[in-house]
């Protein structure tokens, strides 16, 4: 870690507050303009301070923490010591373990895999079904209306047939119907999977909010489940039931706007792992469907 100096005024200030005096900082941002995330060490233990980006995002964390992440169970996803929303900030406890994508043993990131499987169903039930049914069909409607902004953006990265690929895929979701809803993570997948070797730890609420639940396996069937379709069965397995037929059509439209909000995402922040994700996707969906 380093001084305790790197971490910001007015910031510090509050932090010491409510945690007592920090003896170190380590700044434990994503690799990207918008992350604000130190881990802080003092007499009292270790925490992670996080500024949100945005105030939605704020919003929405702090909602995921009070409301939801309670019923995930002790240990499972850090605990909101508290919040300021002068600062959008939130003191989180601290959880072991890294990104679960640095398991390289097969029978160990199966478990993992249904581990976070369980996990997911538990926050998916959080709220009853008519509550999060209203927010999820708003959902639905975003991702469309969005589409236009997404392939507008990406359209040096796109040919007309994959751009119109992509429209035709993800205009099919009004006609599917409602959609199972719940409260969704927002951003499932291995980065925001702790991993410890035994326990699975799950970080990062600031995009939750209710919707459609198929649209959280939206990241892990564009980065893993394609080359790796084990760990979609034990992921499944944990959740505790299979996606519904329609919930399979549904999934291929959104993994087309996910595709084309990569490809709008990625090279503009010279994000090269997101760029290949949404090319992978679009290729794949071209073979599959097109």
């Amino acid at each position: 870690m380093t001084e305790a100096a790197a971490l910001p005024q007015p910031l510090a200030a509050w932090v010491e507050s409510v945690v007592g005096a920090v003896r170190a900082v380590r700044d434990a941002s994503h690799a990207r303009a918008d992350s604000a995330v130190w881990e802080v060490a003092g007499r009292s233990g270790r925490y992670f301070v996080k500024v949100a980006p945005r105030p939605i995002s704020y919003t929405r964390e702090t909602r995921a923490y009070r409301e939801a992440v309670p019923r995930l169970g002790r240990g499972n996803a850090p605990v909101l010591k508290e919040s300021s929303a002068e600062l959008y900030a939130m003191i989180l406890t601290a959880v072991d373990g890294d990104p679960l994508k640095s398991e390289t043993l097969p029978s160990r990131r199966r478990t993992a895999h249904e581990q976070a499987g369980r996990l997911l169903r538990r926050l998916h039930d959080v709220y009853p079904t008519i509550r999060a049914q209203a927010e999820a069909a708003h959902a639905v409607e975003a991702t469309v209306a969005g589409l236009d902004k997404h392939l507008g953006a990406a359209r040096d990265h796109l040919s007309a047939a994959e751009a119109q690929l992509l429209r035709r895929l993800v205009d099919t979701l009004p006609a599917l119907g409602p959609l199972p809803a719940g409260f969704l993570h927002g951003d499932f997948w291995e980065r925001n999977l702790l991993w410890n070797g035994h326990f699975c730890v799950l970080i990062d609420f600031e995009r939750s909010a209710p919707g459609p639940v198929v649209a959280d396996f939206v990241k892990l069937a564009t980065s893993v489940w394609p080359g790796h379709p084990e760990l979609r069965a034990a992921l499944l397995a944990g959740y505790g039931r299979p996606l519904s037929d329609v919930e399979e059509r549904a999934l291929v439209a959104f993994s087309a706007a996910d595709a084309a909000s990569a490809l709008a995402y990625g090279p503009r922040h010279g994000d090269a792992f997101v760029t290949e994700r949404g090319r992978r996707t679009v290729e794949r969906l071209m073979r599959e469907v097109g």
